[in-house]
């Protein structure tokens, strides 16, 4: 009797455990990010390598982190694709066009992406993404669609005059103003209108108002550790510092963008930094000391793109 009484007691125990152990275990996950967060992963670095100047690879990446997205049906991150999309179009105008069905292209771009439309299209789809998202992200995406069509037409304005100029430089920073307490609950994206209104500021002449501007992304850009995109930010200082006629500031300002250049390992960037250098050395009435240095920065430029991997 006593043995039967302490094997019920140990059936029960047991039952006691394995109804604990059923009671703790962790609850089923009702969101799955595996693609998402892939994608996400392609666009950071396809963003990179645009501004690394590498742009096959950040082609590959952006037309890959599309499919992902478009396969989940992510409208807001397809609309941070799109726009990624634009920026590559505007710094590489030679990328293909309007040859969605050819099987292999010569240049090194594979067929069939949503690059293969022009921007102005891309940059339409990714209007409609902004509009298709989320009702707690639609605002920030159709803020930052605005920015990202400042810096299209912003560029198309540019190289249809020539001269590098805008006609009408207010309307393009009335329109990054209206969005900017929107835009900056993402650090990298409210460095990226910062640096956009820094191009305005340039292409109107303001170079100092410029300097400032591009002073703020770097400043985002260093907060929150975007290695690759500060180099370009003190590049833009430099630049902007060079045509104020502040030579000696530019001269820094070209020094620290090599440096992160460098950290970032660059070679695109180093190498516009050296030549930007050689440029700068040669402003005003330089000495035969700066020419000499400068002619050695120019050639040591190309080598290193020469040198790139």
């Amino acid at each position: 009797m006593c043995s039967f009484v302490r094997i019920h007691r140990l059936l029960f125990l047991l039952f006691l455990c394995l109804l604990s152990a059923c009671s703790s275990a962790p609850k089923r996950v009702m969101l799955v990010s595996d693609v998402t967060n892939a994608a996400y992963s392609q666009l950071d670095e396809a963003n990179k390598r645009i501004i690394e100047g590498n742009y096959v690879r950040a082609y590959n990446l952006l037309t890959g982190a599309y499919k992902r997205a478009l396969s989940v049906d992510n409208a807001g991150l397809l609309c941070k694709i799109s726009l990624s999309g634009v920026v590559l179009k505007i710094s590489n105008p030679s990328l293909p066009e309007g040859n969605p069905d050819a099987e292999e292209e010569d240049d090194g771009f594979p067929s069939g992406s949503f690059l293969d439309l022009p921007v102005e299209s891309i940059m339409s789809q990714a209007e409609k993404f902004a509009r298709r998202s989320d009702s707690s992200e639609r605002a920030f995406l159709e803020s930052l669609c605005l920015v990202y069509e400042v810096r299209m037409l912003l560029e198309s304005e540019r190289v249809s005059s020539g001269a590098g100029g805008v006609s009408n430089p207010s309307s393009y920073l009335s329109k990054l103003d209206s969005v900017k307490k929107t835009v900056s609950k993402e650090p990298y994206y409210y460095a990226h209108l910062w640096r956009t209104q820094g191009d305005v500021f340039m292409a109107s002449g303001r170079y100092l108002d410029a300097q400032k501007s591009f002073a703020e992304a770097a400043k985002i850009h260093t907060k929150e550790r975007y290695l690759v995109e500060i180099g370009l930010d003190w590049y833009c200082i430099a630049r902007s510092y060079s045509m104020a006629g502040r030579k000696s500031d530019a001269l820094l300002a070209i020094q620290t963008a090599l440096k992160y250049d460098r950290d970032a390992e660059n070679s695109t960037g180093i190498a516009a930094d050296y030549k930007a250098y050689a440029k700068i050395l040669l402003k005003g009435t330089p000495s035969e000391e700066d020419k000499k240095l400068a002619e050695e920065l120019a050639a040591w430029s190309e080598k290193i793109l020469e040198a790139r991997m």
